[in-house]
């Protein structure tokens, strides 16, 4: 799922593809609680670039056409790519926050989507240290004062020592796997993990899989 929805392609069939697939996954984490006891909620991967964080963007996009108030939040300093997505200024972003370097006023980039709020990471020269104290907590618990949901892009587990903090400090947390990527073995001892830091798992979401499409269907699409 790498294309942003509403950014490409927004009247061909991949968007449309991409719509749909993204209201089965709404439709899954409301039964699991989201909205409800579950407000803030982290998408994350087992290493780098499998996906996580476009899926939280699209989810946000996705759920901001709906009429939702939502926050996405940045929590991988280490490689950022909010401020690029979705065109806004990288600095001052969480980074600088959980510092006590800024505030959440300044941090936020208001309206950067229908709908959506995002705090990028911004610049950090010490990406583990911020998430030790309260503040991460604070800033999700301040912006659900207004908002309907936070949706955190958490880092990747087996780069980052801080993503266990992260994890913890959110409601619930989905694990983003790209598919043929990870052995099983693999992929069990990650989700055992994450159940280990006690936030409640709500399951595994392949990404990048692919069907293969016998050539005479195809030239139907």
């Amino acid at each position: 799922m790498k294309p942003l929805l509403g950014r490409r392609d927004t009247k061909g069939r991949k968007a449309e593809v991409m719509t749909t697939e993204l209201g089965y996954l709404w439709s899954n984490l409301l039964q699991r609680g989201c909205g409800e006891s579950i407000r803030s909620l982290g998408f994350c991967a087992i290493g780098d670039d499998e996906g996580s964080n476009t899926i939280a963007a699209n989810m946000a996009l996705f759920l901001g056409s709906k009429g939702k108030r939502v926050a996405l939040v940045e929590a991988t300093l280490r490689e950022p790519v909010m401020s690029a997505i979705f065109k806004a200024t990288e600095s001052p972003g969480l980074a600088d926050y959980l510092l006590g370097k800024a505030s959440l006023r300044d941090v936020r980039r208001a309206q950067v989507a229908p709908g959506v709020d995002l705090v990028p990471a911004g610049e950090s020269i010490d990406p583990y240290w911020g998430f030790t104290g309260d503040r991460f907590r604070t800033l999700l618990k301040e912006f659900l004062v207004e908002a309907d949901l936070c949706l955190v892009d958490v880092p990747g587990l087996n780069r980052a020592p801080e993503a266990s903090l992260v994890v913890r400090s959110v409601d619930a947390v989905v694990l983003v796997v790209e598919a043929n990527r990870h052995r099983a073995e693999v992929v069990k001892r990650n989700i055992a993990y994450l159940r280990s830091l006690g936030t409640p798992f709500l399951g595994v979401l392949m990404n990048e899989l692919v069907h293969e499409i016998p050539n005479f269907i195809a030239k139907l699409m």
